[in-house]
């Protein structure tokens, strides 16, 4: 027979073992915790388009030079050398007892006015009084002359030197599309003055290419209004023209003012 103590603590620790389980179990189930919730990504947001780049500005438009020009040049003048700046050269043979000259024929830009004045200012030493400037229209052309007889030239790219003695005739043929050709001639001032008939007749030929030359249309130039030297004596073939009163170096000389029925 067992003992009535050891009976009743099977059962005591019976009971307390059912009870103990009893309590994990509910610990177990308090302590049990869900599953956390699967969180959906957020949605990706697009990437802003990059801004499309400012367009440029288109640049201006290069002026056209329009159809070339033709000119009729004296038989006497040989054609010089090729040069990639140029549309023309031509070797002008010398007065008695002195060297030649030449005529550069080239197209640029920059204004009547600033490459009168450059030209100017490419001389030294010379008598503003017989500085020339001259506006006319030849084959509905401007033409604006420019004429230094005599002074020191120190305007060459192929010298560095001075050179005293020297003159000048250029002159700048604008055409109706706006281009400025420059038909200029240096060297000594006896040679430029033998040339001056041929380069004023080469002067009135000129034309745009395919029309006929008509020397008769060329204007002549008025006196200045203000006053100043005599007129110059023109030279056999070459059109009247006028001594402004004095011009310093470097000083565009004034236009020669225009009146009816003469144009600028």
């Amino acid at each position: 027979m067992k003992h009535p103590l050891t009976a009743r603590g099977g059962r005591h620790m019976a009971r307390g073992t059912i009870t103990a389980l009893l309590g994990l179990a509910a610990i177990g189930a308090g302590c049990k915790k869900e599953a956390p919730k699967e969180v959906a990504p957020a949605p990706a947001v697009a990437a802003p388009a990059p801004a499309a780049p400012k367009a440029k500005p288109a640049p201006a438009a290069p002026k056209v030079a329009g159809k070339p020009l033709q000119w009729d040049a004296p038989a006497e003048w040989k054609v010089g050398a090729k040069n990639p700046f140029r549309l023309a050269t031509y070797e002008i043979p010398g007065a008695k007892g002195e060297k030649g000259a030449e005529l550069s024929v080239s197209i640029a830009g920059g204004g009547v006015d600033a490459n009168i004045t450059r030209w100017v200012g490419e001389f030294s030493a010379y008598d503003p009084k017989t500085l020339v400037r001259s506006d006319r229209t030849v084959n509905d052309m401007q033409q604006t002359i420019l004429e230094i007889p005599k002074g020191t030239f120190s305007g060459g790219m192929q010298s560095s030197s001075a050179s005293p003695n020297s003159g000048l005739l250029a002159a700048i043929v604008v055409t109706p599309a706006g281009a400025e050709h420059f038909f200029k001639i240096t060297g000594p001032s006896a040679t430029v003055k033998a040339a001056r008939a041929p380069f004023y007749k080469l002067l009135d030929s000129i034309r745009l290419e395919g029309s006929a030359a008509t020397p008769s249309s060329a204007e002549r130039p008025t006196a200045p209004a203000q006053s100043g030297p005599v007129p110059a004596k023109p030279a056999t073939g070459g059109p009247p023209v006028t001594q402004p009163a004095a011009v310093k170096p470097g000083v565009t000389p004034q236009p020669t003012p225009q009146g009816a029925p003469d144009k600028k």
